[in-house]
């Protein structure tokens, strides 16, 4: 029986933002003490292109005084593009959801978190926010909290 993995051959081909907002004038109403206690959200949408072999990973990150939409302080959106070679023997568009047969979403969830992260600390220079880079995040645990959905 052979038990060699597979190895999988992916490129970060492009990383775009696609959307950014900071609102500043509540930014500066919020005292530091309240900054310690920012929620932070995220979200994910996934579009493979079969044909092209590449995937659009886009991440979404919000970061707000409370749970009120009205109290978004930050939300920046990220298009990660993939090459992913041989991509249809690991993922399957099934419509309105993807199927990840190789279990790489992780992976690619935890490269564009890095990116995203990067792209927040060079933004949040010289506001209140500087202190505050987006934690931490076991990426194996977002994908299992947030549905991915298909994007077509």
């Amino acid at each position: 029986m052979d038990n060699l993995e597979k190895e999988i051959q992916i490129r970060l081909v492009k990383v775009k933002e696609t959307s950014f907002f900071l609102n500043s004038s509540l930014l500066e109403k919020i005292e530091t003490k309240d900054l310690n206690n920012l929620q932070i959200g995220f979200g994910l949408n996934i579009k493979p292109e079969m044909l092209k072999n590449t995937l659009n990973l886009s991440l979404i990150v919000k970061y707000q005084s409370s749970p009120n939409e009205d109290d978004k302080i930050l939300e920046i959106e990220t298009s990660n593009i993939f090459e992913i070679i041989d991509m249809e023997g690991l993922i399957e568009d099934k419509g309105d959801k993807i199927e990840d047969k190789a279990g790489i979403t992780p992976t690619l969830v935890g490269i564009a978190i890095g990116t995203i992260r990067g792209i927040l600390v060079a933004k949040m220079t010289s506001t209140p926010l500087e202190d505050y880079p987006l934690p931490i995040v076991n990426p194996t645990e977002l994908c299992n909290n947030l549905s991915i959905p298909s994007s077509k």
